[in-house]
Parts: structure tokens; sequence; C-alpha cells
């Protein structure tokens, strides 16, 4: 994996200050189901790669911290090496539990929104989802060639079939 360098302290929100990188920015609802999954508002978050940098960044820190210690103690024990490792990994935790919380709602505006926009139950839509080893994009035209529109108007109607002849 590669790692990105660590971002420069720049304008941070301080409800989220634990997140170095900018967010994915999502379309919005009336852009169509279709065109926000080739945006990718319903695929993995970053979160949980940006976590694994924060471990990489921790131990990059804490090897200089090794490297430049002057004491005659175990470099392992001092209270700055703690203090060290604390930061990184609360911002660790925090990156860990809002990648899952993302994911979670990810998952279930999927179910809702595929429910929505198609002729099936959200429990078909899970049960699809669990054997579908594909993208989610691939995941949209199998429900749409397997499951009619529960409200096509013409734009729907004229997105799919663009969609389906390669226009």
């Amino acid at each position: 994996m590669k790692i990105p360098p660590k971002p420069k302290r720049g304008k941070r929100s301080p409800f989220y200050w634990w997140r170095r990188w900018k967010s994915h920015k999502y379309l919005p609802v009336r852009a169509g189901l279709l065109a926000r999954i080739q945006n990718g508002d319903f695929e993995y978050p970053e979160l949980f790669d940006w976590a694994k940098y924060e471990l990489h960044y921790m131990q990059d820190e804490l090897d200089k911290f090794v490297n430049e210690y002057q004491g005659n103690e175990d470099p392992s024990t001092d209270y700055l090496y703690c203090d060290i490792q604390k930061r990184y990994m609360k911002r660790h935790n925090k990156l860990i539990e809002d990648a899952h919380e993302v994911e979670l709602r990810h998952l279930t505006s999927l179910v809702d929104e595929l429910a929505k926009e198609f002729l099936i139950t959200k429990e078909e839509v899970r049960d699809i989802m669990e054997g579908f080893g594909d993208t989610t994009e691939k995941l949209y035209i199998h429900v749409m060639e397997n499951y009619g529109l529960r409200k096509p108007n013409k734009k729907k109607v004229i997105e799919l079939m663009k969609y389906k002849h390669g226009l």
C-alpha cells in the first residue's frame, strides 16, 4: 500500500478535526440514482485507508522520537512516547468509527434507493447484494434488467436506454 505524505495543517473544521483530507462530495438526490452511483456516493469509504495511514504516520513519528531520544531510560517508557501514541490512536479510532458509520449509511441508503426506483423489496435487494460480486454500477444494471422501474418517466427511460446502448 502506497502511503501518501502527511498533509500540511490547513483550515479544518472543529467538528471533524480527525480528518486530514477532504471528504467525498455527494451529488444531490435529484441527480438520479445512476449518476450518484457513478459519482461514487455509495462506494467503500476512504476513511478506512486514512486510518491505516495514521498508524503509519504514528510509527514514523515514534521512530523519529526514539532516534532523537536523549534520556537514559528506554524511550518507549517516556511520557512523550505515550503522548504520541495517544494522539495518533485517538485520530485512528475516530476515523474507524466514522468509516463504519459512513459505510452503514451507504449500504442502507443504496438498499432504500434501489427499492424506491425498482419493483423490488428491500429484502430482495439485500439478498442480491450479499451474493453479488461486482461493482455498484453493475448491481444497478442487474436490478434494472431483472426488475422493472417503479415510476418510469421520460428522463429515467432515456437515461437507461443511453446506458444500455452505450451512447
